[in-house]
C-alpha cells in the first residue's frame, strides 16, 4: 500500500509501507511540545490548538493537517542527531500552518478526495490509513500530465515558503538554523539516483534547500549547534525509550555500540528491552539504578510501575505510579495508568480514587478511548450503572462504532433520571451520533 502524507518535510523512496501505531507517551509528547512551544509563539500561533501526534513508523517525516495537528514520525526522532534538527522540521511544519498551505492544497486537490483522506489522517489509531490507499498516489509518483505538473509546482513553492518561514521562526525564538542544514545534508546523502528531477518532485531539490538554509544561517557557527544540555539529554532518553519499545531484540544486541549514548541512555533502552523480552529481574535492576541516580525523574518511576503492573505486582506498581504523579502532578496519561492499576484492586477506596483520577485526566484527554473504557468498568463496579453505560457509549463512539454506542445510550437512558445532568450528557452524545449518521 502506497502512502502519501500531506506536506512531507522530505520524500524518501525508503519510506516504510505501513503504520505501526499512534504512540501515546507522556515523556515523548512533553519533550516534543517543550521544544515546539517557543517556535509556535514566535509564529504567533495559538499553542492551545496545536496538537502533536507521534506515529510509530521508520519514515523520516512529518506533516500537518487542516486543524493544526502536526504528525511526527518516530523515524524522524530517531534519525535526528540533535534536537535542533527536530526544531527545524517543526518550524517548517508551522510555516505551512501560518501560510495556510494545508487549506490551499485541499482546495486544489478537490473536496471529495480530501474529505476521505482527512478522515483517514484524523481518525483513531485503528483507522489510520485504512481508507482509500491510492487517493493521492499520483502526486507521490509524479505522473507526467500537465495538471499534475502544475500542482507539483504549486507545492514546491509552498515548501520553499515554509522553509523561509521556519528560518524566521527559529531566529525569533533564539534557536539555531544549523540543525536544518545538517538534517538536509543527511537527507541528501540518502537520496537515490533519479530522484533529482525537480519538475516531478513535490519539494524543492534538497541542494537548493541546503543553500537557502546556509544563507539564512550565515551569521551562525554551525560547527557546533547551540542547544540546551538538558534538552540534548532529554532527546537521547526519548530515543533510548523508542529503541527499547519498538525493537527490543535488536536493541538488546546493539545498543551498547551507540557512541552517541552515554551509559544512562543505554541503561534506559536496555531496561525497556529486557522488560519487553520478559526479563523482569534484569529490567528492574537497570531501572532501579536510574531511579537511584535520578530520583526526580517521573518517567523512570512510570516505567517501573508499568513493568510491575503488567507482571501482577500491583502494590509495588501503585507506589511507583503515585511517586511519578507526586513529581509531575496532573499528568493525564500517567493518571490513566494509575487508575487502571487502582481498578485492579478489590478495594472500594481505590475504586473511588480511580474514578476521580480518570475524571481529572479527562480534562485533557476527553477523546481518549481507553479512558472512557476504564470509566465504564470503574462506574460499573461502583454500582453506578447509568454512568457506566454512558462511558461505554462514549468509548464505542470514539472507536467509531456508532451502532454499539447507540445501544449503550438506550440502556443508559432506561436507568438514568430524566432531566438530570447525566441525562443531558447522554442526550447530547446521542444527538451528536445521530447528526453524524445523517451526513
Amino acid at each position: 500500500m502506497k502512502k502519501l502524507l500531506l506536506f512531507l518535510f522530505i520524500f524518501l523512496s525508503t519510506t516504510s509501507q505501513t503504520f505501526s501505531l499512534i504512540i501515546r507517551d507522556s515523556e515523548i509528547e512533553i519533550f516534543i511540545r517543550k521544544i515546539t512551544l517557543p517556535i509556535a509563539k514566535a509564529a504567533n500561533q495559538s499553542t492551545k490548538n496545536l496538537k502533536i501526534i507521534i506515529l510509530g513508523d521508520n519514515a523520516v517525516n512529518a506533516f500537518v493537517t487542516p486543524d493544526q495537528k502536526i504528525f511526527i514520525f518516530t523515524g524522524l526522532i530517531l534519525n535526528a542527531t540533535h534536537y535542533n534538527q527536530l526544531e527545524g522540521v517543526l518550524a517548517h511544519e508551522i510555516g505551512h500552518i501560518t501560510g495556510k498551505h494545508h487549506l490551499k492544497i485541499y482546495n486544489q486537490l478537490g473536496k471529495a478526495r480530501i474529505i476521505n483522506i482527512a478522515g483517514i489522517l484524523l481518525g483513531t489509531a485503528a483507522a489510520v490509513l485504512t481508507g482509500d490507499p491510492n487517493a493521492l498516489s499520483t502526486i507521490a509518483t509524479g505522473t507526467q500530465t500537465t495538471a499534475q505538473r502544475s500542482l507539483l509546482s504549486f507545492t514546491r513553492a509552498q515548501e520553499g515558503s515554509a522553509d523561509q518561514a521556519a528560518f524566521n521562526f527559529l531566529k525569533k525564538s533564539n534557536k539555531s538554523i544549523c540543525g536544518i542544514i545538517t538534517f538536509l545534508k543527511f537527507l541528501e546523502s540518502r537520496e537515490v539516483a533519479g530522484s533529482q528531477n525537480a519538475y516531478t518532485r513535490s519539494h524543492p531539490l534538497t541542494r537548493e534547500r541546503i543553500d537557502d538554509a546556509m544563507h539564512a544561517a550565515k551569521n551562525e557557527n554551525c560547527n557546533k549547534i547551540k542547544g540546551s544540555k538538558e534538552e540534548i539529554d532529554q532527546h537521547k532518553f526519548v530515543q533510548a525509550k523508542l529503541y527499547g519499545f519498538m525493537d527490543p531484540k535488536k536493541t538488546a544486541k546493539i545498543i551498547n555500540r551507540f557512541e552517541h549514548f552515554n551509559d544512562d541512555h543505554k541503561k534506559y533502552a536496555l531496561a525497556i528491552a529486557n522488560y519487553k523480552l520478559s526479563n523482569l529481574k534484569k529490567a528492574n535492576d537497570l531501572i532501579n539504578q536510574l531511579i537511584q541516580k535520578y530520583p526526580n525523574n517521573p518517567y523512570f518511576y512510570e516505567l517501573k510501575a508499568q513493568m510491575l503492573r503488567e507482571n501482577g505486582y500491583l502494590n509495588d506498581a501503585l507506589k511507583n505510579y503515585l511517586k511519578a504523579i507526586e513529581i509531575i502532578p496532573n499528568d493525564s496519561l500517567i493518571l490513566i495508568e494509575l487508575a487502571q492499576t487502582q481498578i485492579n484492586f478489590d478495594s472500594n477506596k481505590y475504586l473511588i480514587e480511580a474514578i476521580e483520577n480518570l475524571k481529572k485526566a479527562s480534562l485533557k484527554e476527553n477523546e481518549n478511548q481507553e479512558l472512557w473504557y476504564l470509566l465504564s468498568i470503574a462506574y460499573g463496579r461502583n454500582g453506578e450503572m447509568g454512568k457506566s453505560r454512558y462511558a461505554s457509549a462514549y468509548s464505542a463512539y470514539l472507536k467509531r462504532d456508532n451502532t454499539s454506542a447507540l445501544n449503550f445510550i438506550k440502556m443508559a437512558k432506561k436507568i438514568t433520571k430524566r432531566n438530570s445532568e447525566d441525562w443531558y450528557k447522554i442526550e447530547d452524545l446521542e444527538n451528536i451520533i445521530k447528526t453524524k449518521n445523517k451526513k
